[in-house]
């Protein structure tokens, strides 16, 4: 029989229920892994790895970013050869970057950029995309699945460009080059539309850079202004914080006032 101190005994039973820090560790890189596999999602574990040391300075062994994508049940893939969109038989589309980092819109419905982020809820990923105007920051429209793929994009882009329809605004979408965003599906809708498609480049995330600070932001606030991890129901939480970033939370560039206020106020 092993002998086991009274005060050892109490301790773990304090911390019986909680994670441990190697846990910790584990369940942390988990997020980063997700976040960057959202991104990236051609990376195998050591480009990942690289990914994640360049972008956050975090150093840790292939084979634990290996473990952390099995445990996520995410892989890395070979993605098909791209052509321009000029060529009818292509599966995936690849467009130069016409954004080129003018993040600045002179109007609404002007400048849109859009991605694609992941987010843990009660053990399992949500993915949430969004669209977010650059005229004033305000969030379109967004879609939350818990299935990554193309629809994930491309309800929410039709019912922002069939609500757009009756302005003449000429509208450029940029996205990176994820999968969804260089679709057929995805790159015809925008097609339709006479939408102008802009993509980042490759391993260039500051190309869209507005998207990157919003998720921060937005992630940021669903953690403690919305404690997140205690609802019952994301989707509505999800909601309620895109609310308050569009309705109630103020933005200096805007006179300290919120995106839709702001635009309201320039239209009357």
């Amino acid at each position: 029989m092993y002998e086991v101190s009274r005060s050892g005994y109490y301790k773990w039973l304090k911390r019986k229920g909680t994670l441990n820090r190697y846990e910790k560790q584990q369940q942390e890189l988990d997020y980063y892994v997700a976040d960057l596999h959202s991104h990236y999602p051609s990376q195998g574990y050591r480009s990942l790895n690289d990914t994640l040391l360049n972008m956050y300075g975090w150093k840790v062994s292939d084979v634990s970013v290996w473990k952390s994508m099995k445990r996520l049940g995410i892989s890395g893939f070979v993605r098909k050869k791209k052509c321009s969109a000029a060529n009818e038989g292509a599966e995936h589309y690849r467009f130069r970057n016409v954004l080129n980092r003018e993040f600045k819109a002179d109007k609404p419905m002007q400048k849109i950029v859009t991605d694609v982020t992941y987010i843990k809820h009660r053990n399992k990923w949500y993915y949430l995309a969004c669209y977010l105007d650059l005229f004033n920051n305000e969030i379109l429209d967004y879609e939350l699945a818990d299935v990554f793929d193309n629809f994930l994009v491309i309800k929410p882009a039709k019912r922002i460009l069939e609500k757009a329809k009756s302005t003449e605004t000429q509208i450029l979408l940029h996205s990176d080059q994820g999968v969804q965003y260089s679709s057929a599906g995805y790159c015809n809708l925008l097609k339709e539309y006479n939408v102008i498609q802009s993509m980042s480049r490759a391993g260039n995330p500051r190309d869209n850079a507005v998207m990157e600070s919003f998720w921060g932001r937005f992630k940021d606030t669903l953690r403690k202004h919305f404690r997140y991890w205690e609802s019952s129901d994301l989707r509505t939480t999800i909601e309620q914080a895109i609310y308050y970033f569009n309705n109630e939370r103020p933005v200096r560039k805007l006179k300290g006032k919120p995106p839709v206020l702001y635009r309201t106020e320039l239209v009357a």
